[in-house]
Formats: structure tokens, C-alpha cells, sequence
């Protein structure tokens, strides 16, 4: 087939590009039958690197997507329709989204198939958008992405059966595949190349330090954070916050700031602002533990990233982390601060705990790869082939994948 691929979002320093990078890549590197024609604006090539064997069409537009589609802003429909022109002449059998952060509406193409991560800004719009406009940018958007697909694919079980419940979609409808770490990530020893990467994020080599990475916003869940560690990290222990201070989606870094300051922490809490792939895997490496407190994840990329490091994770209970996760970490609620706080408490009273959940944690991010991802993704385009189509029920495709994730989370869920 072929098969274009939405390269709108490739240049997101978020989830969102991360996951669009790294599926691409996979997907070129064992094409088969596929040719992968990949659309991308013209303002984002400087920032975008396109895998050999991929056909590129590049398409003029006003503003790139990863700008506009922010959480004050909207695309312009001029660009939206560029967008949608440019596949209309390509001659494709399907087109994926890999997010409807950059769906545009297209014509001409036999499939559609978009990868909708979560159901977040649908169920908890305040959190995500500061304004009334934006979210009802954001819900049309996932309105017309769910109609105009053909086949909707989520990273876990428990996006899955949100998706479903929340469109009310038939299930052979939403299909699954995972995500993984980039290779990238793995165990470091500590030295003179670790050290110098914490310098340059303003850590010194010698902290002892919880970790998070991700977004500073408001369903992040970092203020009942910053006050759990207020509560229960010891007198010596530091914060460490990995994450853009003024990305295009919605932070709240002066809340967070207020909040250090009213739990009087002064400098044990430290923002490092963006921090690439290179330096990260140090900061996962010498930390005591990743901290994940969200209220919501479809996945949760950073704990698998920790968890590849050999570093232990402290997680919310919330959306899909109990199933990615599994028995390599500690959970809390993520709504009460004094349960955080004991999650956090216990990990530093028990160093024999923390080393056996390390070891966990290492088999556990095994589990998840960018190479099964591709596969099962492939497996969901093979199936919308006209002459592999199946009746209105659940598809083997689906039921496999289904059982690929369950399997994953009974031998290690809490």
C-alpha cells in the first residue's frame, strides 16, 4: 500500500512528536510491501529529519502546527485545507495521524487511520486548555477525527476502553498497539560524563534526587507533588523537574513556584527547562526514583524511559500507569497528598525496596518496544485492506492486540 504518514507534529518536543518520530522511524525500517509518503509544513523542516526510503512532500502553509495548535491558539483553516489538498493529489491507500493534535480533514484517500492517545482534554478540558475556545477547538477536532476514521488506534487497555465508552464506538473500532524508550536509554554508570550532563541542568553530581519529566501543566499534578515532598523527602533530598517552563501547551510554572515557596523548599526543588534525550538518560540514571503524579496518562512514556534506566518509579494509580508500569514501581493516589507522601516516605525507608523495584524495572521496560509498536500499527493498516476487510465485529487484528497488552499487564500488574 501506500501509505501516508502525517508529519505535522514531528517537530513537537511533547509526547506527541516524540511518539510521531519514533513510530516513523520503526515503520521505515522494516516497510515490507508499504511505501510511507510523509506530509510535512514547510516551517517545520528545519526542525524535522525525514528516514531514508521515505517519499517527503513538503506543503506551504502559514504557520507550523506545532505553533499554532496551541493551547491558546487555533490553525488556520487555509492551512488545515493546504494540508488536506496536498494528500488529496498524493494517490494514497490510507493516511495515518499518528495524533489528533494535527488531524486536518482530508479527501480522496481510501483509509483514514488516527492514533488518539487519551481521552484527557475531553474529560478534563479545564486542565488542558486555559480557555473556553480551545476546548471546544479541541472537541470538534476529536469529533471529526473519530467520524472521519476508518480505524482509531490507542497505546493501552485502559485508553482504549475510555475511547470506546466515550464515542461510543463499536469495538472492533479501536485498535491497539504500545510505545517504548529510544534506544537511547539504558543504564549509565556514573562519572565525569554523567556529572558534566547534571552541571549543565544545574544539578550537582552529588544530589539525591526524586525525578520528573513531562509537561509543567495543571493535570501533570505537580503541586500535590511538590507538597508530598515537602512532607516526606528527607531533609537532604532534592526535586528535580525536567520539562519546557513555556512550551505551546498550557503550564503553570508561577502556581508551581508558589507552591515551593509555601512549603518553604527554597532551592530543593530545581526546574531544568527542555533537556534533550543525550543528558536525560543521566538524570534518569542518577535518580533515586522518577516521580509520575498525573491524573490522567494513556500511556506514560518517561516511567518505561526511567524503568529502562534501571531506575525504580513512583506512579499515580490513574488512567493507564498501573498497566504500563506493572510491579516495578510504588502507586498512590493521586488526588490525596498524604497517600503520595507515604508512596514517597516508604521508598526512602526502604533502600532494599528501591534496589528490588530497580531490578524489576529494567525486565519490565523490556516489554515495550518501537519495533512491536510498528507491528501491531502495520497489523491495523493490513487489515483495511478492501480485500482483508471483516464483517462489524471485533477483528482478529484487535482481538490480538488486546490479548498482546492483557498478557503484558497479568505477569506483572498490581
Amino acid at each position: 500500500m501506500r501509505i501516508g504518514f502525517d508529519g505535522s507534529c514531528l517537530a513537537n518536543r511533547r509526547g506527541f512528536g516524540r511518539f510521531a518520530r519514533q513510530t516513523l522511524a520503526a515503520l521505515a525500517a522494516n516497510p515490507g510491501n508499504h511505501h510511507y509518503v510523509v506530509f510535512v509544513d514547510r516551517p517545520s523542516t528545519p526542525n524535522v529529519s525525514i528516514p531514508e526510503g521515505c517519499e517527503t512532500i513538503v506543503v506551504d502553509v502559514g504557520e507550523a502546527p506545532t505553533k499554532a495548535a496551541s493551547s491558546t491558539g487555533r490553525r488556520r483553516f487555509g492551512d488545515m485545507l493546504a494540508m488536506g489538498r496536498a494528500v488529496s493529489r498524493a494517490a494514497l491507500d490510507l493516511i495515518y495521524f499518528p495524533a489528533t493534535y494535527s488531524f486536518f480533514p482530508v479527501w480522496g484517500v481510501k483509509r483514514v487511520v488516527v492514533t488518539m492517545h487519551d481521552t484527557l482534554a475531553l474529560a478534563h478540558p479545564d486542565l488542558v486548555f486555559p480557555t473556553w475556545q480551545g476546548r471546544q477547538a479541541w472537541r470538534l477536532k476529536e469529533y471529526a477525527a473519530a467520524l472521519w476514521s476508518d480505524r482509531i488506534v490507542t497505546v493501552s487497555e485502559t485508553s482504549r476502553r475510555d475511547l470506546l465508552a466515550w464515542f461510543r464506538l463499536p469495538g472492533h473500532k479501536v485498535a491497539l498497539m504500545t510505545e517504548g524508550p529510544d534506544p537511547v536509554f539504558g543504564p549509565r554508570p556514573p562519572g565525569p560524563e554523567s556529572d558534566a550532563a547534571l552541571r549543565r541542568y544545574g544539578v550537582t553530581p552529588d544530589s539525591h534526587y526524586l525525578l520528573y519529566v513531562g509537561g509543567l501543566s495543571p493535570h501533570k499534578n505537580l503541586p500535590r507533588l511538590i507538597e508530598a515532598f515537602a512532607q516526606a523527602a528527607p531533609g537532604d533530598a532534592k526535586l528535580v523537574l525536567v520539562g519546557d517552563t513555556g512550551d505551546v501547551f498550557h503550564t503553570h510554572v508561577p502556581v508551581l513556584r508558589e507552591t515551593i515557596a509555601r512549603c518553604s523548599l527554597g532551592d530543593r526543588v530545581h526546574f531544568t527547562g527542555f533537556v534533550p534525550d543525550e543528558d536525560l538518560v543521566y538524570l534518569y540514571n542518577r535518580a533515586y526514583a522518577l516521580v509520575q503524579p498525573s491524573l490522567m496518562e494513556g500511556f506514560g512514556l518517561p516511567p518505561v524511559e526511567a524503568m529502562a534506566c534501571g531506575t525504580p518509579v513512583v506512579a499515580s494509580v490513574a488512567g493507564s500507569l498501573p498497566e504500563v508500569i506493572g510491579d516495578a514501581g510504588l502507586y498512590f493516589d493521586p488526588r490525596a497528598t498524604p497517600s503520595m507522601a507515604g508512596a514517597i516516605q516508604r521508598l526512602f525507608a526502604e533502600p532494599n525496596e528501591r534496589d528490588r523495584l530497580a531490578q524489576l524495572a529494567l525486565a519490565r521496560a523490556a516489554m515495550f518496544t518501537w519495533t512491536e509498536a510498528a507491528r501491531l500499527l502495520v497489523q491495523c493498516f493490513d487489515g483495511l485492506e478492501p480485500s482483508r476487510r471483516r464483517a462489524p465485529n471485533q477483528s482478529a487484528q484487535t482481538r490480538s492486540t488486546t490479548l498482546h497488552m492483557s498478557q503484558i499487564g497479568n505477569r506483572s500488574r498490581v
